[in-house]
């Protein structure tokens, strides 16, 4: 996985020109500042942290937790 900076025109999202070849596929769009109030995204971000969890909770990232 990994994380792009991209421009939405109004219409259609436009990547950097590098990664225009890269192959179909399925993509995750995040896109800033659209919840209406701080106790909106507050609730987004709760309702992210499960999947976040089930990405990071694993035993080759229980290093990190050391630090």
């Amino acid at each position: 996985m990994q994380a792009i900076r991209a421009h939405f025109d109004g219409k259609k999202i436009q990547v950097p020109n590098e990664l225009r070849k890269a192959p179909a596929g399925e993509v995750l769009v995040i896109i800033p500042d659209v919840c209406a109030s701080e106790s909106d995204e507050a609730s987004w971000m709760r309702a992210q942290e499960a999947s976040f969890a089930k990405i990071w909770d694993d035993d080759e990232d229980s290093v990190y937790d050391s630090l």
